[in-house]
């Protein structure tokens, strides 16, 4: 059985004075005597008083929580981003309340609603919002950084796409390959777009033919596009992300397609599982703890009465391994 919270007017009772002496005794306020001062905070003590922090940071106007929203907290993507602004949030004073939409931009604006209630600043990490929904959460009173998304009039800290899809495509047209597959993600991502837009701009300045298929967020998505990446002309495959990345790879030793003798893989973010595939994934490294720190720096400023300060981009790193290789003539597609 759960014991019930000692409140003031238990403290008052039991002190023999009013609920409003014990709250000026509590907090220090000069116009109670010493001696009053003194026996109200030792009663306090005796019965195990604890003030409710929630209230007094809402009575002073600043609620010392971050609300954040995040897609999907199954992907080891966002746990890293969010420990990394948990332990920055943490340095200075604040926790996180964090809420995940499940992939949808109806339950992340609804989240957002939600969150604004008990914090004083948001976070929205990789938001799937429309633009209506995001012009919806920047206009809430609160100052919000987004990751992953560019947006006017809030923080920005984003990955800097347009490097990393140079590194994918320089890796594999060095290796040979002219004709490369994008197997996409969430049609409401924003890095996906960005993906797609960088990749299309590079493979054109590249002499590289692009063919792009619907994929998804998740190793079954990756592992349901399977066919469909067999059965096309490409010599290389890049994935959203390194989950897609692994199903497909799955889907490719359950089928006995050699990688990457018959087609290489690559991916991006190089989350931990990328390096114990089979055979390991050639993929993207991102500070994704950096982006957590980063984020929480432009709330600091943010909160601290300055300007947004310009975006923060971060350029990854290519980490190759054994799922590429060079380009090869593929035989002739066996019935499968």
């Amino acid at each position: 059985m759960v014991a019930e919270r000692v409140r003031l007017i238990d403290v008052a009772r039991e002190a023999g004075t009013s609920v409003s002496t014990v709250s000026r005794a509590l907090n220090g306020s000069d116009l109670i005597s010493p001696e009053v001062v003194a026996h109200v905070r030792a009663v306090a003590g005796e019965l195990g008083y604890r003030a409710d922090k929630r209230a007094q940071e809402f009575k002073r106007g600043r609620p010392l929580t971050v609300g954040v929203t995040v897609p999907d907290l199954t992907n080891p993507f966002f746990s890293e981003v969010l420990k990394g602004l948990n332990g920055a949030a943490r340095a200075g004073g604040y926790r996180l309340l964090i809420g995940e939409s499940s992939e949808d931009p109806a339950e992340e604006l609804r989240l957002v609603d939600e969150l604004v209630d008990y914090s004083g600043a948001l976070v929205l990490c990789s938001s799937r919002l429309t633009r209506a929904g995001l012009e919806k959460a920047l206009a809430q009173p609160v100052p919000v950084v987004c990751i992953n998304r560019t947006v006017k009039n809030a923080g920005v800290v984003a990955i800097d796409y347009r490097a990393a899809s140079r590194l994918l495509l320089e890796h594999l047209t060095g290796l040979g390959h002219r004709r490369v597959l994008y197997v996409g993600g969430p049609a409401a991502s924003w890095s996906d777009g960005e993906r797609r837009r960088t990749l299309r701009r590079t493979a054109r300045a590249l002499d590289v033919t692009l063919d792009e298929i619907d994929g998804g967020w998740s190793g079954n998505h990756g592992y349901d596009a399977g066919p469909t990446v067999l059965h096309s002309r490409a010599t290389a495959v890049i994935t959203f992300n390194d989950l897609v990345g692994v199903g497909l790879l799955s889907w490719m030793y359950d089928n006995s397609v050699e990688v990457p003798a018959e087609l290489s893989v690559a991916s991006y973010d190089d989350i931990p599982i990328a390096a114990y595939s089979r055979p390991p994934l050639t993929s993207l490294r991102n500070e994704r703890a950096k982006l957590g720190e980063l984020a929480w720096e432009q709330l600091t400023k943010r909160l601290g009465g300055a300007d947004w300060p310009a975006p923060d981009l971060l350029t990854p790193e290519l980490v190759v391994r054994a799922s590429t290789g060079p380009a090869r003539r593929r035989a002739l597609i066996r019935a499968r």
